[in-house]
């Protein structure tokens, strides 16, 4: 949308004009008179997310061990040791969330947690320092402005809205800060894989700040004619309005561009070869752009009251054709493709309004979230595929590429869906004592949806006022020890058509766990988690551009997390998860049918050895992933994909108090592996063994 990148910069030197303005003409002195201009102390707005701190999950900082719920972090320090430059590389550190990388290899973030995944199509919904998430077309998220990554465990509809039953992420961004310091970093891979990024941030002067971050990505591939290209700038201002109000300006481009890749085909249980590409070089990219503004107003009423207002707005738009397989001959050789083109557009505004809250009655204490929003959100879809029945056959062994370039005939998607939202929700956790608190909360919603098709002509319109109420209660038999308990319901819309030309019911989620932690050392602790999720109107999309309701899904298991400091200069963490997700009731598939992609075990052991070199500093890290077998296919067909490990390791020295140098090196014993699926025919390989070197200024 054109108007963005023509209105931001303008309103942009606006703001900052006026705001600089405003705070000169305050300073301003007689030329003749020397003054001494008081000192400001500001402290930009961070949430304190650790291991051990648990704010996103309830809008008050705490101790994790003193709320009924638990997470997975990922702190900075990870990010920066362990070369993460997308979510999914986080998710090698963390339980209960495996990456859905089936849809076009990596074009957007799109996870499952705790065995249910989100709408494929549109990748995942993840909260932002705190705030709900914004629906709509994402491009794959860049660390360069990322402080950490927080996956909150457990119901947490009644709290940040819809899509978050088993459990969300939230993102904390890097903020303005008024000490000027940049961050300069390069790195190259030996898949011919090369980044440069710049982070940058000072005081424009003594009530205004800034942040710039900026990343540029060229990377080839192990796999043959895939490549793509990735840029990212995040530009921020703050503005002290005064010691008790300030004001964000946060901002977001991505562009996203390279070959759509569905992987490789899986026949009689063999696979392609990973290096071969099995569409058509010629189709050209697939092109991603993301863009988001938001304003975020954050005031301190007093030493107990605060609130955040924020305006938010986001325009996600994906296009590009590919040419994917359909089938397997029955000569086991040959794998027959279809064509298809996509144009998919969305924008959401949002508005938000949190109040939060301390008080007691007598000697309980009360801590009150109130939050009001109010959103619309828009999804345009075009799509266009080859005639039904026509193939553009290639072989396995050998792929021949432009023998058969199907035209684009029939328009199987063309429609324009709105769905508008008014939230409000109330949240009061209760302390009875040191030992006893409980959370209650509750979400009204009131959600509309229209979609007006213009391939058949034909609209449909419905409304809902859903509740989804939360209830939770936390004991500490000890300072270092709790037990927790907590339950919850989630409503989330679902998007097109039936085949009855009606729009799909909601879905409609149900979670309940059960868990204890235990904090034995000051960086140390253990989580034992039991969960229970069951969800009915769970949409399969197939590849056939139609979906199907799925019918009633659960998904229960067992989470364990250990973090331990073993000794002052060395970390190490290790987790576990079992997870059922299996299909109860379904018009396409049996009883007792696993889900796609959710491997039955799971584990993962990292650690982080600081150390010095002569005088300079140095560490040395390692991680250790393990997935089981999994179902390859989007309906149950007994076709799986085998389970794997992978070893990552990476070291780095400080040559100087301000420079870096990093090497990581993954798949460390080149083990061939496959990452997901969404059909046995559209498999996702791991990359084969890189080494990644990185530099890193900072002044």
């Amino acid at each position: 949308m054109p108007r963005i990148f023509l209105l931001h910069p303008l309103t942009w030197g606006i703001l900052a004009a006026s705001m600089s303005a405003t705070v000169n003409a305050a300073n301003s002195v007689d030329d003749n008179t020397v003054s001494d201009l008081p000192i400001i102390t500001v402290s930009a707005e961070k949430q304190d997310e650790r291991h051990i701190s648990s704010q996103a999950i309830t809008q008050f900082k705490h101790k994790l061990l003193e709320v009924p719920f638990t997470k997975s972090h990922v702190s900075k320090d990870d990010i920066q040791n362990y070369n993460i430059q997308r979510v999914s590389d986080a998710l090698a550190l963390v339980n209960g969330v495996m990456y859905q990388d089936s849809y076009g290899g990596g074009f957007w973030d799109n996870y499952s947690f705790r065995g249910f995944s989100t709408d494929p199509n549109m990748g995942t919904m993840y909260m932002r320092n705190g705030l709900s998430s914004l629906n709509g077309i994402h491009a794959p998220r860049d660390m360069v402005n990322i402080q950490s990554i927080d996956f909150l465990k457990g119901p947490m509809a009644a709290m940040y809205g819809q899509g978050a039953i088993g459990g969300i992420m939230n993102i904390t961004t890097k903020q303005p800060e008024w000490t000027p310091k940049t961050s300069f970093s390069v790195s190259g891979s030996t898949e011919e894989q090369y980044r440069g990024s710049v982070d940058t941030t000072g005081a424009i002067n003594d009530a205004l700040a800034y942040r710039l971050g900026v990343a540029y990505e060229n990377n080839q591939s192990f796999r043959d004619h895939v490549d793509n290209q990735h840029y990212y700038i995040a530009p921020q201002l703050v503005w002290k309005i005064s010691d008790q109000t300030q004001l964000n300006l946060d901002t977001e481009f991505a562009n996203y561009s390279g070959v759509f890749d569905r992987g490789i085909p899986m026949a009689n249980g063999q696979f392609g070869s990973i290096h071969s590409f099995y569409g058509e070089p010629s189709d050209g990219d697939i092109k991603i752009k993301d863009q988001m503004v938001q304003l975020r107003l954050n005031h301190q009423l007093n030493d107990n009251w605060d609130s955040t207002t924020a305006l938010s707005y986001e325009h996600g738009e994906r296009e590009g054709t590919s040419t994917e397989i359909s089938s397997i001959s029955s000569d086991g050789q040959t794998a027959n493709r279809f064509r298809r083109y996509r144009h998919f557009e969305t924008e959401t505004t949002q508005f938000q309004q949190i109040l939060r809250g301390k008080f007691s009655t007598g000697s309980i204490r009360h801590e009150v979230v109130a939050n009001f929003e109010a959103g619309h959100y828009t999804i345009d879809q075009l799509q266009r595929r080859s005639t039904s029945g026509a193939s553009s056959p290639i072989s396995i062994s050998n792929p021949v590429y432009g023998q058969t370039i199907l035209p684009l005939t029939r328009t199987t998607k063309f429609s324009l869906e709105t769905q508008d939202m008014l939230g409000l929700n109330l949240q009061d956790q209760i302390f009875l004592n040191d030992q006893w608190n409980i959370v209650l909360g509750g979400r009204y919603n009131r959600q509309q949806q229209q979609i007006d098709d213009y391939r058949t002509g034909i609209s449909a319109k419905q409304a809902f006022t859903p509740f989804t109420p939360r209830v939770a209660i936390n004991y500490q038999p000890t300072k270092k020890w709790s037990l927790y308990s907590n339950w919850g319901k989630s409503f989330e819309l679902n998007t097109g058509l039936d085949k009855n030309h009606q729009l799909y019911d909601p879905e409609k989620t149900q979670s309940w766990e059960i868990g204890t932690k235990y904090q034995f050392l000051p960086k140390s602790w253990f989580g034992l988690t039991y969960f229970n999720l069951d969800k009915h109107h769970l949409l399969t999309e197939g590849i056939s551009d139609s979906y199907v309701d799925s019918g009633h899904v659960q998904s229960h298991g067992l989470e364990v997390e250990l973090q331990h400091q073993l000794m002052q200069n060395l970390r190490v963490s290790a987790n576990y998860t079992l997870t059922h997700a299996s299909m109860i009731e379904s018009e396409v598939d049996v009883k007792g049918a696993r889900l796609k992609n959710i491997p039955k075990h799971m584990a993962n052991l990292s650690a982080d050895y600081q150390f010095h070199i002569a005088d300079y500093p140095a560490g040395l890290v390692g991680n250790l992933n393990y997935f089981g077998k999994r179902s390859a296919n989007y309906i149950d067909n007994s076709t799986s994909l085998p389970s794997f490990t992978v070893v990552n390791v990476g070291g780095y020295i400080l040559p100087r108090p301000d420079v870096r140098v990093q090497l990581n090196i993954s798949n460390l014993f080149n083990r061939t592996y496959y990452v997901s699926s969404y059909t046995n025919y559209w498999v996702q390989p791991g990359e084969p063994l890189k080494a990644t070197l990185t530099l890193n200024w900072t002044f």
